[in-house]
Parts: structure tokens; C-alpha cells; sequence
């Protein structure tokens, strides 16, 4: 709903002179605080911080613009955070900024959508690491395009393209720190280039939704997919010497999901509620050029980051009271399984059994909202994930393991 508007006259957007420019603002805050626990030991008690403020500008029949910014703390890991060697405690923090425009074609339910953003996330892996001297701190710069049919409120169908780059200013790889032999020879190996994570993107998508059966809907349908394209400028691939040549690394991911949900009325201790069921499916395939050699067993595996993975997973929730601020409780599963298809795994010493390298992932969830008064509410989460694979050489990276965590706090919604 448009809560307030203005009369701007120097805005050009249409032919004639007075223009009324509507906007509708958007604010989501969350403070949250909790423990993150990894194998049975807990961190400290950390915060968890977040929001995003933005505004609808409708100025006029046509045209309307999206500019959103949203920051995010966190204090706590999430369960399924990537586990360094040895790194139990860890605090992330990113700001983004966009835009979206949104222009309607007349005598038609098409809507085009160009935007463009930026973010920035610091990444601290240890306490007492200043902020913006993260190692793996980076930047993402983008732009993209979709368009969007509304068939049916609130189903559709889209497709979009997107152009970003990611850039990490902070990492520089060891051996380009140090790219020559005692000898003055140059090493010309694998990390010889500097910005050997840096990579310029582009991706597709396609999305749709639906209701089942279109006349008297029981269901509701989604799916989608999309075909990533990754460009490491500065990774050179290897060869079985450990030797680059004068190839960059291409990464193309592509990714396939879908769910079907059951959303119905229900009556509980003489309340009416919303309880929605919902079953979630994914698989991806990663095709990568890039070769591994390990330099402690001399031994090369070429499509060393060439994977597939699938999951699946149930979800839940129950939901009573006023629609835009509801009480709510929630549960979900999901399982997940990588499998790469050249890389192998080892043993507790090191050595290669000649079996495929795979991991199992296991995450529960288990969430609840109230509202307390206009805007503000009560939430509380607990999550659970174990990670298991065949891999156990674990001297630099965990593969089996399990975390938890817990956050309460309160949100509020504008």
C-alpha cells in the first residue's frame, strides 16, 4: 500500500509538466543472539544483526524503481559455513546496494526488470583480525536483466541474464609471493599468478511457477534453472608436471531445482491456521577444466573440480493470526550429496585409495515467530548439520564433522 507521494516536476519521465511520484518505504530488521558449537565445542555467546531498507517509486503507470540497501552482521556461524582447519571462531559482515527498475508493457502482463548492485562482505577468521584485511574479503559487481510474465497472481515465468565479477583484493596466492627457485629459476607452477581467485561471471536462468490443477488449484509448482559460466582470468590450468599453460581455468555450473508445495487451511485448539507442506529437489552438475597435482604423492588428477551433487528435502510450517505479521512455526530436512568425478579420496595418512571422493550432508531445522506488538516479533531457531564423507585425511580441511547453533532475538518489519 502507498503511504505517501510527491509531486516532482523535473523528472522527465513522461511528456507534459507536474509528474506524481508514488513510493511505498520498506524497512526488515533482525537482531539475534546465540552459540555456534563444532564437535562439541561451543563458541562464545555471539550476535547476529541484519536489514534491509529500501522504497517502491512508482512514477507512473509504467515505470517503478527498487532501490534497496542491506547489511548483514554475523557473530554466530551458520551450520553450514565451510569448517577451516583449526578456525572455530569467525564473523562475517557484507553491505549491498541496488537497484531494480520495473517497466510494464502495455496490453500485457510482461514486466522487464533491469538492475544493477554492488556488495562488499569482510570475512574475519580469527578475533583479533581487523575489519577489510580479510583474506578472503571480496567484491561483487553486477548487472542483470529479467523478464517476467504474470500469467496467473502470483504465478509466472522468468528469464534472466546476469553479469558480475568477483574479486578478492586482500588474497594473494604463496608462490606468487615467491614465483622463483633458490636459483632464480621461475617455478611457473600452479598459483603462480596473484589474483588466482578472481573471476569474471555470467549467468542464465529460467524460472517458473504454477498451480495444480489450474482450475481448482491443490498444489503450487515451482522450478527452475541456470547455467553459470565462471572465468578464473588469473588460474592458469595445470598440467601432469604441475605446470601451467596458457589456458584460464572456465568453470560452467548448471543447476536444476523444484518444489511442490501443499498449502491448505487447517484448525488447531479452536484457532484457524495456514499449514503449508512443501518437498524440495535439486541437482547440479559442475564441469570444470582445471587439474589438480598433488605435489606430496606426485600424483595427477586431471577434472579435479568436476562435480555433481543432488539433494533433496521437507519442510513444514504452521502459521496463525493476522497474514503480514503471522505466529508461525516451522521445520525443515535435507539431505544433500557431492560427488566429484575425477578427484579421489584418502586415507587417514594421506595416501589415495582409489575410490571417488564424495560427502554427505545432513541439516534440521526447527524455527518459531511470534508478534508482540505492530511490526516487532519474537524469533527463535536451532540448527543441526553433520557432514560425512569417505575422505579421511583431514590435516588441512575437515570433512567429517558436526556443528549446531542457536539464535533468539526479535525482527521488525515496516
Amino acid at each position: 500500500m502507498m503511504r505517501s507521494a510527491l509531486i516532482l516536476t523535473a523528472l522527465g519521465l513522461a511528456p507534459g509538466g507536474a509528474h506524481a511520484v508514488e513510493y511505498a518505504p520498506v524497512l526488515n530488521a533482525t537482531l539475534l543472539g546465540g552459540q555456534y558449537f563444532y564437535q562439541g565445542n561451543n563458541s562464545n555467546v555471539g550476535g547476529n544483526a541484519s536489514v534491509v531498507a529500501g522504497s517502491i517509486v512508482k512514477a507512473n503507470d509504467r515505470w517503478s524503481l527498487l532501490p534497496t540497501y542491506a547489511a548483514n552482521y554475523q557473530g554466530t556461524k551458520g551450520v553450514s559455513d565451510a569448517v577451516p582447519a583449526g578456525s572455530l571462531f569467525q564473523q562475517e559482515m557484507d553491505h549491498r546496494a541496488s537497484v531494480t527498475g520495473i517497466y510494464s508493457l502495455a496490453g500485457t502482463s510482461w514486466r522487464l526488470k533491469p538492475s544493477a548492485s554492488y556488495k562488499y562482505e569482510f570475512l574475519k577468521q580469527t578475533r583479533d583480525e581487523a575489519w577489510g584485511h580479510g583474506l578472503f574479503d571480496f567484491e561483487k559487481i553486477g548487472m542483470g536483466f529479467e523478464a517476467e510474465k504474470v500469467y496467473r497472481e502470483p504465478f509466472s515465468y522468468r528469464l534472466g541474464l546476469d553479469v558480475f565479477r568477483i574479486r578478492f583484493p586482500n588474497y594473494q596466492s604463496l608462490e606468487s609471493q615467491a614465483p622463483t627457485d633458490p636459483l632464480g629459476n621461475p617455478l611457473n607452477r600452479a598459483g603462480f599468478n596473484r589474483n588466482t581467485l578472481d573471476t569474471y561471471n555470467t549467468q542464465f536462468s529460467a524460472a517458473g511457477s504454477m498451480p495444480y490443477p489450474a482450475q481448482e488449484p491443490v498444489l503450487s509448482l515451482q522450478g527452475g534453472y541456470s547455467l553459470l559460466y565462471q572465468l578464473y582470468g588469473d588460474q592458469n590450468v595445470i598440467d601432469s608436471r604441475d605446470q601451467i599453460g596458457s589456458a584460464s581455468r572456465a568453470d560452467f555450473l548448471q543447476s536444476l531445482g523444484g518444489s511442490v508445495g501443499y498449502p491448505r487451511a487447517a484448525r488447531l485448539f479452536a484457532t484457524d491456521c495456514r499449514l503449508d507442506s512443501k518437498l524440495n529437489a535439486s541437482f547440479s552438475y559442475n564441469r570444470s577444466n582445471q587439474n589438480y597435482f598433488d605435489a606430496n604423492t606426485t600424483q595427477f588428477f586431471s577434472d579435479a573440480y568436476t562435480y555433481y551433487s543432488y539433494g533433496m528435502g521437507p519442510s513444514v510450517s504452521l502459521a496463525w493470526g493476522e497474514t503480514r505479521h503471522p505466529a508461525a512455526v516451522a521445520a525443515s530436512f535435507s539431505y544433500t550429496r557431492f560427488q566429484y568425478v575425477a578427484r579421489q579420496a584418502q586415507d587417514g595418512n594421506g595416501a589415495y585409495t582409489g575410490s571417488r571422493l564424495g560427502q554427505n550432508l545432513y541439516q534440521f531445522g526447527l524455527s518459531g515467530i511470534y508478534p508482540i506488538a505492530p511490526g516487532f516479533s519474537i524469533r527463535a531457531q536451532t540448527n543441526f548439520f553433520w557432514a560425512r564423507s569417505n575422505n579421511a585425511f583431514e590435516q588441512t580441511y575437515a570433512y567429517n564433522y558436526r556443528t549446531a547453533n542457536y539464535l533468539m532475538g526479535f525482527t521488525y518489519e515496516y
